[in-house]
């Protein structure tokens, strides 16, 4: 019997595999049996799972771009079917069958479903096939969001019913409103994980070990966390997506239908729902939160005031004996245990007291923070009041286009401007009382700092510290000053800083310089 060559399986399944026949299993199956009847051994699966075929082109999708590299080691791809590629009828045949058959022109391409022989994307059965994944797609994406806006706009309630979709965990639909139901602490427990710096991962292999499961979950991933860390229902507010409307009776845009508050009963505080945005934020400016390094980003040498640098000097076996923090200008090292010791101390100090000292500069801070964004807010509004004055003077004259192009690009920077501050004001709006702000401090001041994690103890320094300063004496001794931030709330100081500052460098030219032709 001669050996089978060497092929990969390419596997995708959107959010609506329980409506689809494709599920991971069928897919695999007829993908495996397909490569034994035509020669070939898949030696390895590329799998994308819970993505969309229609709103995500192939070269954007994180598995798919994998074949480009596979192609080097098999002689063969497979796939189910053309609506399992694509749904966007030319994208991958641009993005990856085109550059691997240019690269490896021998790896040939199968699909399951196809009745003999190498797939061919100019075949017109093949094409014929696309366009109708495609056409199937774009009805239904038009059918949903036709009754969606249906649902919302014509709903005279002032708790509207949520659209038929998907019921999030932790809710049951009834009668058009969503209730808690048995599994709902599973999403309480899962928001207290996330807000304490635990990672998606960290947390589903938590729920996976202890074999907690829901009606429809029985073993989680990173994607389902992500998902229910990520949807703003679980506050209370029911958030609908749509970007636009086909209907000409009805054109409502997304701003009228983007946010319905305190429609139903929340699982979680809109405050716990900020503290766990804001805990993810530090994983992208900042990386993984389970370090060590507890003061990473915090630490500055007090002589040059320079970041010190971390470094992990342990030998196998021995980890954490020889983890230190270095200031690379003055040739300084402090062991990382030292100074986390001294800093665990005083936090343990700090952090029985000064409670009400702590919401009182919330509530300043807050309130600076508002009179900054309402002021920039009637900027903002000044400026697109001259944007559209000026576009209106420049009417219908010809060879103006590229003036037109610079009036559509700064009516866009706009509308994104007015957006992020519209959504600081409410956040701020949402905070700035005395119960929010005790749940927010009572979050963290509940715990014991003794016998936090590495990812706990990171996320409460990121959150409550400034900045930490360190005098090096001699003999390893140091003295720390430590500069306490008395509100937590880094990413919203963060943010109004960038929504002042931004703007105006990004507007191509003041709209009242623009000369206009006569």
């Amino acid at each position: 019997m001669s050996k089978l060559r060497p092929a990969v399986g390419y596997l995708r399944i959107s959010d609506n595999r329980q409506k689809e026949n494709h599920s991971e299993e069928i897919q695999k199956r007829m993908i495996s049996e397909k490569a034994k009847q035509e020669g070939y051994e898949i030696i390895k699966w590329r799998f994308d799972e819970a993505v969309s075929g229609f709103k995500k082109r192939a070269s954007k999708r994180k598995n798919m771009k994998l074949l480009l590299n596979d192609a080097k080691d098999v002689e063969a791809i497979f796939f189910y079917d053309e609506s399992r590629i694509t749904r966007g009828i030319h994208d991958f045949q641009w993005d990856i069958f085109i550059p691997i058959k240019e690269q490896y022109p021998h790896v040939k391409f199968f699909s399951s479903e196809s009745a003999s022989g190498e797939w061919d994307p100019n075949d017109p059965l093949v094409q014929a096939k696309l366009v109708f994944a495609n056409e199937e797609s774009s009805i239904k994406s038009k059918r949903a969001k036709d009754a969606q806006l249906s649902i919302l706009a014509n709903n005279d309630s002032d708790k509207p019913s949520r659209p038929g979709t998907r019921t999030p965990v932790g809710y049951d639909l009834v009668e058009g409103l969503l209730v808690p139901n048995a599994d709902s602490p599973i999403v309480t427990r899962i928001f207290d994980m996330a807000s304490w710096g635990y990672s998606n991962e960290k947390i589903a292999d938590i729920l996976n070990d202890e074999l907690v499961k829901t009606k429809h979950i029985s073993k989680w991933h990173s994607s389902t966390i992500d998902y229910i860390l990520k949807n703003i229902v679980y506050a209370g507010h029911l958030s609908w997506s749509i970007k636009e409307s086909q209907s000409s009776k009805n054109k409502i845009n997304n701003g009228d239908l983007g946010l319905f508050k305190n429609v139903h009963d929340p699982i979680i505080s809109p405050v716990m729902f900020s503290i766990v945005t804001q805990v993810k934020s530090y994983k992208k400016r900042y990386g993984k939160l389970d370090t060590p390094f507890l003061l990473r980003n915090l630490l500055y040498c007090s002589q040059c005031d320079t970041e010190f640098k971390t470094k992990d000097n342990s030998p196998k076996g021995k980890n954490g004996k020889y983890q230190v923090y270095q200031c690379q200008n003055c040739n300084m090292i402090i062991k990382a245990a030292d100074i986390h010791e001294e800093v665990k101390s005083d936090l343990s100090k700090k952090w029985t007291s000064n409670l009400h000292q702590m919401i009182d500069e919330s509530k300043s801070a807050l309130a600076v923070w508002m009179k900054t964004l309402k002021a920039w807010k009637k900027s903002v509004e000044q400026t697109e009041e001259r944007i559209l004055f000026n576009e209106r003077m420049l009417g219908q004259q010809e060879e103006q286009e590229d003036i037109a192009i610079i009036f559509k690009s700064s009516k866009e920077l706009i509308k994104e401007e007015k957006l992020k501050i519209n959504q600081a004001i409410e956040k701020i709006e949402l905070l700035n009382n005395d119960m929010a702000l005790l749940e927010v401090f009572s979050h963290f001041k509940n715990a014991d700092i003794s016998s936090l994690l590495n990812n706990e103890l990171r996320t409460l320094c990121l959150t409550f510290i400034d900045k930490i300063k360190l005098t090096y004496r001699k003999d390893n001794d140091f003295t720390l000053s430590i500069n306490y931030r008395l509100n937590p709330f880094v990413e919203l100081e963060t943010s109004t800083g960038q929504i002042t500052e931004e703007l105006m460098k990004q507007l191509p030219e003041k709209p009242k310089d623009l000369k206009v032709k006569k």
